[in-house]
């Protein structure tokens, strides 16, 4: 990016980079400087020092303030070199002077960049160990990761797609914890918790007095996480209407007011929302503001569910195990073949949360190695592997109950395997039944409401 009040300055200096392969966006001022900077999140800066109005050294200050690691090389006359060197000293990558060799500006700017990607390329790393170390190694989990890596570094709002329990907020913490804001807080708000009469309280904030109740001033969630920090909308479809359109106004301008005061505070956060809905489904049929939806699916990553990637489901099975016997204080514990072919060929309503929990139960009866029997115990009730018999003595039941099973175990089949088919999207799943969005909702919760464990527990 060139920042430069000077009309030929920035001629002359897009032509020489754009000769050298580079990808240029320009700015004739520091304001609109700043602004695209925000817009586009450059890999390197040119920025003159001497512009009218904002100066060099102070986008130069906003600039890093945003983004620390921006290498930025000042552009300087030859008399100015003594402020060059002070921007040095306040964080600028280099300085080149005018009138300046073609080739030393290439250079710069060729090594600012190399420095940008380098540095991107640890976190990066990082950022797939981290998640392979959590939700395993499998295709699906590093095609997962590589939609995070696209976006990670942006700005941009997210909408994180999946089943529940599927580990949405394991990838919204991932996206925050390695990206540029990650040592600004990361505040998470469960949008179906948020009653309808509080919701600008909670989103927003209020001073004392502002209602019955409002003891004092008390700052909300988006003032919380105001100063380039991160703020996870979690099951953003429950989120009631009043809510969608204060959400909507928030992104749109940037600017807060808590209630029961006229004073704006703006703020500088990335949103990050998760569903385990067809949102967009959702947003066309009118179940969800529309404008809204295109406001937060700047980009959209799909949280694979576990019955699509069994091959995962040895290592997390170990890990909740030895995370499970280290909190009761008991040695390690081995799993039998035959409880993990139990385990891959459950369908994972509840996903991996779920396995988790499922874990968690066994562990705190197993002495030994855990056995296949433990495991069905351990996942209980009606949920049953997938290709295991139904358990149940059919002399001892009336043949309406075994006829009633059957078909609960046929139906159930077929609303799983319709999600697998439609890749978890539930509306495609409902046509391929044959039966309305709602019904096949209804069903589906009901399958998996077994499945649930307390909201507070994390995958």
């Amino acid at each position: 990016m060139l920042v430069d009040d000077d009309q030929d300055m920035l001629w002359a200096m897009r032509n020489i980079l754009v000769g050298a392969g580079f990808d240029i966006a320009e700015a004739q001022a520091g304001e609109p400087g700043l602004e695209l900077a925000a817009r586009q999140t450059p890999d390197a800066v040119v920025l003159d020092m001497r512009m009218s109005g904002i100066g060099g050294e102070e986008v130069l200050h906003r600039l890093l303030k945003r983004d620390r690691d921006l290498p930025v090389v000042i552009a300087t006359a030859y008399g100015d070199i003594a402020g060059a060197i002070s921007a040095i000293k306040g964080g600028a990558f280099e300085y080149v002077t005018k009138p300046f060799c073609n080739e030393r500006l290439v250079d710069a700017v060729r090594r600012a960049v190399s420095r940008r990607r380098s540095l991107r390329a640890a976190p990066a790393a990082n950022l797939r160990a981290a998640v392979t170390a959590v939700m395993g190694k499998s295709a699906a989990i590093q095609k997962l990761v590589d939609e995070i890596e696209a976006v990670v570094f942006s700005g941009y709002s997210v909408v994180i797609q999946g089943e529940t329990g599927s580990g949405k907020e394991v990838v919204a913490r991932s996206m925050h914890q390695h990206g540029q804001r990650a040592a600004k807080p990361f505040v998470v708000v469960d949008c179906g918790a948020i009653a309808e009469s509080l919701v600008s309280s909670e989103f927003f904030g209020h001073e004392k007095g502002a209602f019955t109740g409002a003891v004092g001033r008390q700052r909300g969630w988006f003032e919380a996480a105001a100063n380039q920090g991160t703020i996870f909308l979690d099951e953003i479809g429950n989120l009631v209407p009043s809510g969608q359109t204060a959400l909507l106004r928030t992104l749109e301008e940037r600017v807060i007011h808590r209630v029961g005061s006229r004073e704006p505070i703006k703020i500088d956060v990335r949103v990050l929302a998760a569903t385990n809905d067809d949102l967009k489904w959702r947003a066309k049929s009118g179940g969800f503001r529309e404008d809204l939806y295109f406001r937060l699916a700047e980009y959209v990553i799909t949280v694979p569910p576990l019955r699509s990637r069994p091959e995962d489901i040895a290592f997390l099975a170990g890990r909740f195990l030895a995370q499970a016997r280290e909190c009761l204080g008991r040695p390690p514990l081995d799993i039998a073949p035959d409880a993990l072919d139990v385990l891959r060929e459950y369908r994972w309503p509840g996903n991996v949360r779920e396995l988790r929990n499922v874990i968690r139960r066994v562990a705190l009866v197993s002495s030994d190695i855990i056995t296949a029997a433990q495991v069905v115990d351990g996942i209980g009730g009606d949920m049953t592997p997938a290709k295991e018999p139904e358990r149940f003595d059919r002399a001892a039941t009336s043949l309406r109950d075994q006829i009633r099973r059957q078909v609960d175990a046929v139906e159930r089949d077929a609303v799983f395997d319709a999600l697998d088919r439609a890749k978890g999207n539930k509306a495609e799943a409902a046509r391929l039944l044959g039966v309305d969005y709602k019904t096949y909702r209804m069903k589906l919760k009901k399958l998996e409401g077994g499945a649930r464990i307390s909201a507070d527990e994390q995958v």
